[in-house]
Formats: C-alpha cells, sequence, structure tokens
C-alpha cells in the first residue's frame, strides 16, 4: 500500500508539472566551529540541506507546490567523545511568492516521512521515525528572469515518535529543532 501511496504522489506532481510552469529550489547551510583550552578541546559542525521541485497552481505564480527533502546533520566532539544526529525527511511543499516582484517568499512543509539517527557519545546509535515541520521566510535576488538567488531565515522541528530496538519500533516523544540562515537558489522553467 505505501508503494502506491508514493506512485500516485509523485504522478500528480509530475502530470501539474506538465500543465505550469515548473520549479526547483535548494537551500543550504554550513557550519563548524572549534574551541581549544588547556586541558581539553571542543568542537561542532552542522549541515543543512533542502531541496524541492514543483509547479506553480496559479496563473501568477505566485502559488507553488511540490515535493521536498532535507537532509540533516550535528556533530558534536568534547573531551574525545562525539555526539552524532542526522536525520533525512521528505513530504509535501508549498511556497508563497509574496510581491509580483517575485522578491520575498514564505515556504511551508511537512515532511511526513522523517527518518533520524542518534549516536549519544559512548552510547549505542539509535534509529527513530516522525514527521517534521519546517518554515522559511527570505529574499531573493532575481539573476536572471528564471533564476533567483536569496537569503531565508529556517525554523525546522521534527518530533519522532518511534524509536528502533532489536527488530522492532518503540514508542518514543523525542524532538530536534533548530533555527538557522541559508543560501537559496530557485530555477523556473
Amino acid at each position: 500500500m505505501r508503494l502506491y501511496r508514493w506512485i500516485s504522489i509523485v504522478f500528480i506532481i509530475f502530470a501539474g508539472m506538465a500543465q505550469a510552469q515548473a520549479y526547483v529550489e535548494l537551500n543550504g547551510f554550513y557550519t563548524s566551529d572549534a574551541l581549544t583550552v588547556t586541558g581539553g578541546s571542543a568542537a561542532s559542525g552542522r549541515t543543512y540541506f533542502e531541496g524541492a521541485i514543483g509547479f506553480e497552481i496559479d496563473k501568477k505564480g505566485r502559488y507553488l507546490v511540490g515535493w521536498g527533502y532535507a537532509s540533516f546533520s550535528t556533530t558534536d566532539t568534547s573531551g574525545g567523545t562525539t555526539t552524532t544526529y542526522s536525520s533525512s525527511q521528505m513530504g509535501p511543499r508549498f511556497l508563497w511568492i509574496i510581491d509580483k516582484k517575485k522578491n520575498w517568499s514564505l515556504g511551508l512543509a511537512y515532511y511526513l516521512v522523517t527518518t533520524g539517527s542518534y549516536a549519544p557519545s559512548g552510547g549505542t546509535s539509535e534509529q527513530w521515525k516522525g514527521t517534521a515541520l519546517k518554515a522559511d521566510f527570505g529574499y531573493n535576488f532575481p539573476v536572471t528572469e528564471k533564476f533567483h538567488l536569496g537569503l531565508r531565515m529556517n525554523y525546522s522541528s521534527a518530533t519522532y515518535t518511534e524509536k528502533f530496538v532489536g527488530e522492532a519500533y518503540t514508542k518514543v516523544s523525542n524532538t530536534k529543532s533548530a533555527i538557522y540562515p541559508s543560501v537559496y537558489s530557485i530555477w523556473y522553467w
């Protein structure tokens, strides 16, 4: 049954793209930092990457829907131990181009397929399942009529309700949220 749902979603997206202007968007951010003091050190790294493909749903091109994918990864090292978190997320995405010049935009996504991996320092790696919500607001700089670069402020919150233990999932209540800036690009065709 799940395969049938995925095929249906992909079919709907591509059927809509055949009748309207399509788009591809990419959004990313990376940061790392390190601290070294007498007797110890600490470091952290953050990588956020997102992409979406979809189509316009109005004649003016101000409302866009599509399917998004996001990948998040964090690493924190302190005193020789490392804690890692990573997540893959995908689901429907909505983008509203606020003004006629297509400069300001507001995006919302509901990543209904979200998996995470958490490895605490000195602990056992855990596999999580859940959903995520994401919102972004930003300004787009037109490079050409069909290509824009921009800056975004993003909020992401993943809620995990299941953890893989042994050979089965058990109920949990884990969340991971982040606020971060990013560089953004969108292509229309």
